[in-house]
């Protein structure tokens, strides 16, 4: 089934019985991993979350956030400012952003949206749908950034746009992509292509749009299964190892032998 409207504390809280793209990966990484508090979200992670808001969910981002000078709070002048935020936060439920980051965000959704121009990726779809249903009689959640009957859109921000694909396999994007598609048509029954629109977080906030392949949705394919299988056989003994402790030999890399 598909929810809209779910918050993210919603999404996360109410359907932790659920797993997610996030819970196979580390699930991959060890098991322990998966059953080790999550850790706060760095400062690129909340810089990604609100340049979201602020491409897929334009309003919300205009009614939510404000810009936020930087000021001394131990002036007079400092903390009166500050205590008008706070009152405009809890009367109005805005929240303040660095002016210099609130800038940045503003401008890297204006660069996405100028460079997509007439392509309508972010039309005629959904912004931040939650799905859930069954995959390998396992429950599962996700929460496409954009959906439409054709095809699921991630945005990703990123240093540099032209090692991309570096990144997908190093952060298990493809897990992600492979995941969201067969979960999705178990849900609703479509068949759609998995694209991610990359930008960049400094300037000129250049924007690259990418398709998964075949072959990449099957390799992330088989790796969210093997993490399914993995986290079922766990729960089922109730035990959830780390890494091996086995000694390995360390090879010289391919690329230093080069």
């Amino acid at each position: 089934m598909w929810k809209q409207n779910l918050t993210n504390e919603e999404y996360h809280g109410d359907f932790r019985n659920y797993l997610s793209s996030s819970d196979l990966r580390r699930i991959l990484r060890s098991p322990a991993h998966y059953r080790a508090p999550h850790p706060q979200a760095t400062a690129a992670q909340e810089v990604g979350t609100l340049v979201h808001e602020a491409v897929l969910e334009p309003s919300t981002w205009q009614i939510r956030r404000r810009p936020a000078p930087k000021i001394d709070k131990r002036t007079k002048e400092g903390k009166a400012i500050a205590e008008w935020q706070a009152a405009q936060e809890q009367q109005l439920g805005v929240s303040f952003v660095p002016e210099d980051l609130y800038n940045q965000v503003c401008a890297i959704a204006e660069s996405v949206a100028s460079s997509l121009g007439s392509t309508c990726l972010f039309t005629c779809g959904m912004a931040e749908v939650s799905g859930f249903t069954e995959l390998n009689d396992q429950p599962i959640r996700i929460r496409p950034d954009y959906i439409t009957d054709e095809m699921i859109i991630d945005l990703k921000t990123t240093v540099d746009a032209r090692d991309f694909q570096r990144s997908v396999f190093n952060y298990g994007y493809d897990i992600q992509a492979a995941l969201y598609l067969d979960a999705a048509k178990a849900i609703d029954g479509l068949e759609r292509k998995f694209v991610w629109v990359v930008v960049e977080k400094e300037a000129p906030y250049g924007v690259q749009v990418f398709e998964a392949s075949d072959e990449v949705i099957q390799r992330g394919r088989s790796l969210y299964q093997k993490a399914i299988q993995i986290y079922q056989d766990c729960a089922a003994l109730d035990v959830w190892p780390s890494y091996s402790t086995a000694i390995q030999t360390l090879e010289l890399p391919k690329w230093l032998k080069e």
